[in-house]
Parts: structure tokens; C-alpha cells; sequence
């Protein structure tokens, strides 16, 4: 007995050592961020390396607190500055960390229109460059890390739910009116959506954001441009990364209704302010107040019958890189699972989490053909699956929520029947219709191979490069529908037996299955011509000339009649020309102009096409010598101004706007009647 009753104190004090060695683990830092001169940065992000999503960013007063581990690695980034890493070994409440500038910022390498790449002292237009690492999220969407560490971007999430929760964003607010207001998205030279692109698989992220900047985009660059490099291989030994996240979100702040007796006597009091007979009589109210009779005075809390207080989201993200002098290549997978915050009923024959799936794989391939020749061949591959109640309208859960009272309807009648308030839809059961109206699977499937080749022409003069690229995008959005009217009723008394009485809202009617598909194919050519070249070391020359031409073709369909809408069939079709000169003498004076002369079916014949010319000068004041020397505080400025044209053509969701008498329908295009 004595040897067990040891053994056990000795179990018990050993794993309170433990629990005490495993709190010991983690601690909090607090401290202060400071420039070279001492003063306090505010907005330096601080994070914990290799965790993606821990870290905060500095206050006003360069101050932060975060909670790390031991062992972990603190990385500081703030634009301008070098990056500091601190060990955390132990607790520190007065942590002082000093930031220095960054001279070689100024010869970073930033990526401008066409891929075409300058250190960003020479750059004129405004371009800005993301730091990658600021966009190590666990988020939906690589949209959804813009905001807020995106300057003069601005970002807007209107919904929470899974695969409606991407944020839309615009780059220095909303320029243009019309079917988008959206900056052009390019990811690898190639027109995509950055729902697309698993932020792990990024390396360069550039936002170009005037008119100087955009104006080679013609058309299309009115919004401003988003261009995202992803990764390539390396001439290195293989290197494997691997990611899994779990992310769990709370509903912060829920509106607060009132239960059913405090409504009753609430709206009691409102009719007798207006002079009338109240609704409830005082039985009606005791029977309230004591629940009695929950199928005629229910108390139902709707908000509770809808959702869950918590979601999860869960992302799992592997890749591949490596290669040799002749090839190389990057290939990734990702796979995310959101699920929703609604509160199912397990128990209903179409049960099936409103859930948002999403898969992705990615390959880049370059191989060396010649010492001046590389062939690339890449691919895309993306999948989204987004599962649906039958009544696929969510937005009706939210309405009828919010107008329902706690007395309009139980969420079931004691008799097994289903509830329906009369009235409009928007009082209909969000119980009813998320769990009793089938369900509804979203699936969308993206697809893009490109092939390109780049050659170096320096036989011809030096620095001169020629890339050609070939792309094929394909798309498919296919809906499959199982919609269910279920018998409903709505129970207002009961007749001399004590039976529930009432009308029968709808009766209950066979499984409705319907299918929706949509196609979308892309053709897609391009060459750009590069010239770079340094004469006395002070003068330094750029030059680019690019062609470009699209065919994109969208076939929508039921699948169910195959009725085909036939103006959707007629492809659409984009050509422009684009060309840019710059100047550079010393890193002191920059001039770049360029133009695009682009076209587009949207417009009426004689006015498909449109010239859009830009010019931009810079100066940099602080690379003067006299300047280093008498103001050396004076790190790093420069002035530069711009003018330029810039258009845009998606100004309607339909095709031919300017055709005021076509009406577009599933049987086709007929004239309107004047």
C-alpha cells in the first residue's frame, strides 16, 4: 500500500513539474522599436518566423506585446529599413530593438508593366512592392491579406460566410463606374484572380498604381494593376516546405433581441403609446412567461437556431524545389476546408455541411535549350467546391432571422410539422430553409498552361531579349441544384379538441434537380521585346516593345434543356501594342514614356481602338555628393510627377453596350419593339 500510495504522489508531482516546465515554454515580449536616431516606429510588423498569422505591429509609441515560445525567432520588417531577427529565449517587459535603414532598398528590383524589371531608384511610375512575407496568412484568399498592408489599396470583406468571404479591393478607390471598378489582376504575365494563387506560391507582388504606370495596359488599366510573380525553380539542392493551419473564428458581435414575454409586453405598450388595444391579453401574456403553450406562444431565440458561435477553417499547403543547370522547377499543392458558422440539423435526409472547399496545384518548369535560349512550360490547376442549402439564398436565413419575432413561429410544431409565418418569404423559417429545402454544390474548376521561350539577342546588340509566350485557359462553373418544397404549416389556434389548427402554406412537393454549366476558354498570345543597356556608367538606357492578342469564348448552358445563350457564344476578342523608352543619367534624373494603343470589341467599329501615351520624370536630390555630406540625415529622396491616359472597357456585364436595341435572353438576341 505504501509503495502505491508513493508511486502515485510521485505521478502526480511529476506531471505538475511538467505542466509547470510546458507554461514555462511560452512567455510574453514587450518592448520598443526605434529608428537610428532613437525616435519610436509606428507600424513596424512583428512576427513570428516559420508561424504564419502570429505577430503584431508597433503603436503609436514603437511599442508591442506578443506571446511567443521559447526558441522562436522574432523577424522586424518596416519599408525602408533592414530586417532584424531576435531569439526569444526568456521573458523581457523593455525590449529594445533599433532599425537601420536599408541602402540596398534603393537597388531592390521592382517588377513594372510586362514583367519588366528595374530597381526602384530608377522607377518613375508609382509602383509598389509587397513584401512577400507581410502576406504569410492563413486567410481565404490572398485578397483578403491586402488590407492594410497594402498602401493605397483598399479592401472591403462584405461577407463572412465560406465563398462569399473574399474581399474585394480597389487601388486608390473606385476610378471608374461600369460592370467593374477592379484593378486588373496579372499572375505571370496572364490575366487570373488572386482567389487562384496560395500566398506560399508567391514571389514578387507589385501594385501599379498611376496612370504612367498602367497606361501600356490601355483599356484595361483605368483600375490600377496587380502583378504576382510565383515561384520558380532554383539551381539548388531539392527543398521541401510544408504547411498545415488550423484556424478557428468566433462571431465577435451578434445583435442582442429580447425573449418572447419581454416582446409581448414591449409591443403592448407601443399599441397603447398609439392610442390602441394591445396585442397580448394578460393570459396570453402568463402563458408566455411560463411557456404553456409553445406551439401558439413560442419563444424562440432565432439567432441561436441559426448559427454556431465558432467556425473552422483548415489549410494544408506542400511544395517541391530544385533543379540543375539545365532544368528546374516548383510544384506545389494547397487544399483548404471552410466550414460554416450555420448550426445544421444532422438528423435531415439532405444534410450536408455549408462548406467551402478549395484545391489547387501548381508546376513551373524552365529549361535551359541553349546558353541563350530557356523554355518554360507552366501549370494551374484550381478547384472549388461550395456546398449550398436548396434554398441556395442565404441572405433569406439573415432576413427572416432578423424579422421574425419570438413569437411568429416554433421551430417545429409538437405535431412534426414544419412552420411557415404567413406572409412574405422573408418570413419563412430559416430553420425550414436550411435544413428542409435540399441542397445545392457550386463547382468551379480553373485551368491555365502556358508555354514560353525566352531568348537572348545579344548577337544583335547587348541587352537585348526576346520573350514569346503561348497560353490556354479554361474554365468550367457547373451548378447541381436537388431543391425540395417541403409541407408546411402555420397553426394560428385550435379547434375544440385542443388540436392545433391552422392553413397548410405549401404542399410538400418531389425533389426538383437541375443542373447550370458555363464554359470559358482563353487563346492567348504575346511578345515582348527588352533592351537594357549602360553607356559611360552614368547613362543608362531602357527600352520595350510588346504585342499582345486574346480570343476568350463563354458557352452558358442548361444542362438540363441544353438552351445555350447565343451571345454569350460569340467570342470576344482584345489586340494591343505597347511600347516604352526610358532614361536614366546617374540614378539623378529619370524620364520614361510610354504608350498602348489597345482595342476591344466592346466599342463600335471606328472606335475599337484607342492610343494612351503617359510620360513620367524623377529626381533624386539625395544622391547629389554635397547632400551626403552636409545632410546625412537626409537618407534617401525623391520627387517625381506624371501625366497620362488610361481607359477602360468593362463598362457593362453584357456584350456590345453600345447596341441600345439588343436584349439578351436564354433563347437568344431579339429587337426590341419601338
Amino acid at each position: 500500500m505504501k509503495n502505491q500510495l508513493r508511486l502515485k504522489m510521485c505521478l502526480f508531482l511529476f506531471s505538475c513539474l511538467m505542466a509547470v516546465m510546458a507554461q514555462a515554454q511560452s512567455f510574453v515580449l514587450s518592448g520598443t522599436v526605434q529608428d537610428e536616431n532613437g525616435e519610436p516606429l509606428i507600424g513596424v510588423n512583428v512576427y513570428v518566423k516559420d508561424k504564419p498569422g502570429v505577430g503584431t505591429i508597433t503603436n503609436v509609441d514603437g511599442h508591442f506585446t506578443l506571446k511567443t515560445d521559447r526558441g522562436d525567432k522574432l523577424q522586424f520588417t518596416f519599408i525602408g529599413y533592414s530586417t532584424i531577427e531576435y531569439l526569444a529565449l526568456k521573458a523581457e517587459k523593455n525590449l529594445l530593438i533599433k532599425m537601420n535603414p536599408d541602402a540596398e532598398m534603393l537597388q531592390e528590383v521592382v517588377v513594372e508593366a510586362f514583367g519588366a524589371k528595374t530597381r526602384k531608384i530608377s522607377a518613375t511610375g508609382a509602383v509598389t512592392s509587397v513584401d512577400v512575407a507581410s502576406l504569410q496568412l492563413p486567410a481565404t484568399s490572398l485578397a483578403n491579406a491586402l488590407g492594410g498592408r497594402v498602401a493605397g489599396i483598399i479592401s472591403m470583406q462584405s461577407s463572412g460566410e465560406p465563398g462569399k468571404n473574399i474581399s474585394e479591393f480597389w487601388v486608390r478607390g473606385i476610378g471608374t463606374f461600369g460592370y467593374s471598378s477592379g484593378a486588373l489582376v496579372l499572375i505571370d504575365g496572364l490575366e487570373g484572380s488572386l482567389n487562384d494563387v496560395d500566398p506560399a506560391d508567391v514571389e514578387s507582388f507589385s501594385v501599379l498604381k498611376d496612370a504612367s504606370a498602367t497606361a501600356m495596359y490601355g483599356v484595361r488599366g483605368a483600375n490600377g494593376v496587380v502583378l504576382v510573380t510565383t515561384k520558380r525553380g532554383k539551381d539548388e539542392k531539392l527543398q521541401f516546405k510544408v504547411r498545415a493551419n488550423a484556424t478557428m473564428s468566433w462571431l465577435k458581435r451578434l445583435p442582442e433581441y429580447c425573449g418572447g414575454y419581454e416582446y409581448a409586453k414591449l409591443a403592448n405598450e407601443a399599441l397603447a403609446v398609439r392610442g390602441d388595444d394591445p396585442k397580448y391579453s394578460q393570459k396570453e401574456l402568463e402563458i408566455i412567461q411560463y411557456g404553456l403553450d409553445p406551439d401558439l406562444y413560442p419563444d424562440v431565440d432565432w439567432q441561436d437556431v441559426l448559427l454556431n458561435n465558432s467556425s473552422w477553417q483548415q489549410t494544408y499547403y506542400a511544395s517541391a524545389q530544385g533543379g540543375g543547370s539545365v532544368a528546374r522547377y516548383f510544384i506545389s499543392l494547397n487544399y483548404s476546408n471552410e466550414s460554416s458558422a450555420y448550426k445544421q440539423d444532422k438528423n435531415s435526409r439532405y444534410f450536408k455541411d455549408v462548406a467551402y472547399n478549395t484545391f489547387g496545384i501548381r508546376a513551373n518548369i524552365d529549361m535551359n535549350l541553349t546558353k541563350t535560349t530557356t523554355l518554360y512550360f507552366g501549370v494551374n490547376a484550381n478547384k472549388t467546391i461550395n456546398n449550398l442549402p436548396g434554398s441556395e439564398d442565404t441572405d433569406k436565413l439573415w432576413s427572416a432571422c432578423s424579422k421574425l419575432t419570438p413569437l411568429s413561429i416554433p421551430v417545429v410544431y409538437s405535431n412534426g410539422m414544419l412552420p411557415s409565418a404567413s406572409g412574405t418569404d422573408d418570413l419563412a423559417s430559416p430553420y425550414v430553409n436550411l435544413n428542409h429545402t435540399g441542397l445545392k454544390t457550386k463547382d468551379y474548376t480553373n485551368s491555365v498552361y502556358t508555354l514560353s521561350i525566352d531568348q537572348k539577342l545579344d548577337m544583335i546588340t547587348k541587352g537585348l531579349k526576346l520573350n514569346v509566350q503561348g497560353a490556354y485557359t479554361s474554365k468550367e462553373w457547373f451548378d447541381e441544384t436537388r431543391k425540395v418544397v417541403p409541407e408546411l404549416w402555420y397553426y394560428d389556434h385550435r379547434d375544440a379538441n385542443g388540436n392545433l389548427a391552422g392553413t397548410r402554406q405549401s404542399v410538400a412537393q418531389t425533389v426538383q434537380y437541375s443542373k447550370y454549366q458555363d464554359l470559358y476558354r482563353k487563346y492567348y498570345l504575346q511578345a515582348t521585346m527588352t533592351w537594357s543597356r549602360q553607356f559611360a556608367d552614368v547613362h543608362n538606357f531602357t527600352a520595350l516593345a510588346h504585342y499582345e492578342m486574346s480570343d476568350e469564348k463563354t458557352a452558358s448552358k442548361s444542362v438540363d434543356d441544353g438552351v445555350e445563350n447565343s451571345m454569350l457564344a460569340i467570342p470576344v476578342r482584345y489586340q494591343g501594342l505597347s511600347a516604352k523608352l526610358g532614361y536614366n543619367y546617374n540614378d539623378l534624373y529619370m524620364i520614361d514614356g510610354n504608350f498602348g494603343y489597345t482595342g476591344s470589341e466592346n466599342f463600335q467599329s471606328g472606335n475599337q481602338f484607342g492610343f494612351f501615351p503617359s510620360i513620367s520624370v524623377g529626381w533624386v536630390p539625395s544622391n547629389y555628393q554635397w547632400v551626403k555630406n552636409n545632410l546625412p540625415w537626409v537618407n534617401y529622396f525623391k520627387i517625381r510627377a506624371s501625366y497620362g491616359l488610361v481607359g477602360n472597357d468593362r463598362i457593362s456585364s453584357k456584350r456590345f453596350p453600345y447596341l441600345t436595341s439588343i436584349n439578351v435572353s436564354n433563347s437568344g438576341a431579339t429587337a426590341w419593339k419601338y
